[in-house]
């Protein structure tokens, strides 16, 4: 075949341009210019005549910036594309590239059953190639976590050692860095507790000094195995490192926190109870934070989902078209009576009047539409308050519960009850963990919930000095579904038992919490042995006591009955014997 000059400087045109796309790519991704590249990437994957190496750089990067906004869906659609067209060049490279790259994805989104099919599938291809390095040590390491994951520790170290072989001589600092630092893990794991200390610290060596972020994670992993090995003064001294590198880099909240509850154990650990009240009193500061910001998140999820802004233009646009519709039936009406005024055949006029009668029924169709979509915008706007209503009351829950929770233990502080109060922070943590857990979901398993309110009333029964007796329990049937149940539901109202009921009672105290199934429905009953509602204490709901968790509960509930049909009733039953109160039954409706 023959060119003509034309379709050669055309060829030559192309190769360059492309050359010249591929190079920005690559410098957009480094970047984290993901909007940019995606821009790029759509182009020259749509560009006509692109060669199919082209094309498929385009969809690998293009499926990194779907990823870097946040869209793992995109990120694992584009992915699949690249490693199709990576398979119909035959290019083993670019096949183990994506295969990695589909992991990742895959992990992000979940999807943990596709992501381990494809690690196997990768560590087989690299071993096989057995000309990249790289490959074959990332493809180790990806089944590593996997068996990480599934706390199989011996698999794990396995693949992780396997890895560090096949990389050998090869400089990748990044790839042998992520190597040794699982390992170490995997050895902190299972008690290695001094050779999982050396790797991490040769994992922090190959680190780059002005990579902040990364070195305040790595601290935290070699501080954490520092601790397990008693030696907690060192530990300590890292973590204050890694907290300020933390401060100068990213300030990410949750670091921040697990290094207040590590320091708060390494604390507690050399009997500095004082120090461990602070970094937990720190914990919890920051954790309200990050329960905030959480808050902020749902609201714009839940505005983005429902879409409760209705934008001007829209508004503006559906009373544009009412008005244009109701003046195209005026002027209809106009032509009607003109017509039939002038009309000579009575034909004409019968013809005309059929035409105004059918133009009539389809603008009534278009106006009723147009209030249709108003009135179906409204009703979702108002679903969208409850739903913001309820997320508010259950934020104000939680602060007037760790208050209670802080006030235990200063009380135990102040009175010199130095083992009960290390007992007390190292419980409260743990429960803190599980408030923040619970506080964003609307719904969780009744399993969590019944691990939760264990560890709150084990809480309790530890100022009470052995004098409180508690259990916690469910029909069989219930606990083999599992079902969800609103989340710190029942707390308050156990709380409320032990606040009022039990604390001014003298002798044995008992507290039963049992959910039941009636009528398909969850049942929680609450009863105590207390001295009964009617001499309770009357407490304040200024100062955050018990009494205005159960009030906020009970306006929870309230909102809850819009979609649970009924759900959210509570009905208070006074035990008695002889006339005398015996204690107090609380049943609470969860759906």
């Amino acid at each position: 075949m023959r060119f003509t000059p034309s379709i050669i400087g055309c060829c030559v045109a192309w190769s360059l341009t492309a050359q010249s796309d591929v190079e920005r790519l690559v410098s957009l991704k480094s970047n984290g210019n993901w909007v940019s590249l995606e821009q790029l990437a759509r182009a020259m994957a749509a560009r006509e005549g692109a060669p199919t190496d082209d094309v498929y750089t385009a969809e690998y990067h293009w499926a990194f910036a779907r990823s870097g906004k946040g869209d793992p869906a995109g990120a694992m659609e584009h992915g699949q594309r690249a490693l199709l067209l990576a398979r119909e060049m035959k290019d083993t490279v670019r096949i183990l590239n994506s295969m990695y790259q589909l992991v990742k994805f895959n992990v992000e989104a979940r999807h943990y059953a596709e992501a381990d099919k494809l690690r196997y599938e990768h560590l087989s291809l690299a071993t096989l190639f057995g000309k990249d390095a790289k490959q074959l040590a990332l493809a180790h390491n990806a089944v590593g976590s996997m068996h990480s994951r599934e706390e199989h520790h011996d698999s794990a170290e396995y693949h992780y050692r396997a890895g560090l072989r096949a990389l050998g001589d090869a400089d990748e600092p990044l790839v042998r860095q992520a190597l040794i630092g699982n390992l170490a893990g995997t050895l902190g794991e299972t008690g290695r507790h001094e050779e999982a200390i050396a790797l991490h610290r040769e994992a922090l060596a190959l680190m780059d000094s002005t990579d902040l972020p990364n070195r305040a994670w790595s601290l935290r992993t070699l501080a954490q195995s520092l601790i397990h090995a008693g030696r907690f003064k060192e530990a300590i001294t890292l973590m204050n490192e890694g907290d300020s590198l933390n401060n100068l880099g990213e300030r990410a909240l949750d670091l921040a926190i697990d290094y207040a509850e590590l320091r708060a154990d390494a604390l507690d650990s050399i009997g500095d109870i004082a120090g461990a009240y602070a970094m937990v009193k720190r914990a919890r500061d920051l954790q309200d934070t990050l329960f905030e910001r959480s808050l902020d998140e749902q609201y714009l999820e839940l505005e983005k989902k429902f879409e409760t802004q209705l934008k001007e233009e829209d508004i503006q646009r559906l009373d544009a078209e009412a008005r244009e519709s109701a003046e195209r039936l005026r002027v209809r009406n106009v032509q009607l009576y003109g017509s039939i005024g002038l009309a000579v055949l009575a034909l004409a006029a019968a013809l005309l009047i059929w035409r105004n009668l059918r133009q009539k029924r389809r603008h009534a169709t278009v106006l009723e539409g147009l209030n249709a979509e108003l009135k179906n915008q409204k009703e979702r706007i108002e679903e969208i308050n409850r739903l913001l209503q309820l997320k508010v009351l259950r934020a104000q829950i939680n602060p007037h519960f760790i208050y209670n929770c802080l006030h235990a233990i200063g009380n135990l502080v102040r009175k010199g009850d130095t083992v009960g109060a290390a007992g007390y922070l190292d419980g409260f943590a743990r429960l803190l963990r599980m408030v923040l857990d619970h506080s964003v979901k609307d719904r969780v398993p009744l399993s969590k919930e019944m691990d939760f309110l264990r560890q709150y009333l084990k809480l309790e029964a530890l100022r009470f000095d052995g004098d409180l007796s508690y259990e916690v329990a469910a029909d069989e049937d219930l606990l083999d579904e599992d079902p969800p149940v609103p989340a710190l539901i029942a707390q308050p109202f156990a709380e409320n038992a032990i606040w009022h009921g039990l604390a001014s009672k003298v002798g044995e105290k008992r507290l039963t919490v049992r959910f039941t199934e009636l009528d398909d429905r969850v049942i929680c009953v609450i009863e105590d042995n207390g001295i009964g509602r009617g001499a309770a204490p009357k407490r304040s709901h200024d100062d955050g006591s018990p009494s205005m968790g159960v009030q906020l509960t009970g306006e929870r509930l309230q909102l809850l009955n819009y979609q649970l049909a009924g759900a959210g009733r509570v009905v208070y039953t006074d035990l008695e014997e002889a006339g005398i109160a015996t204690g107090t039954r609380v049943e609470v409706m969860l759906g």
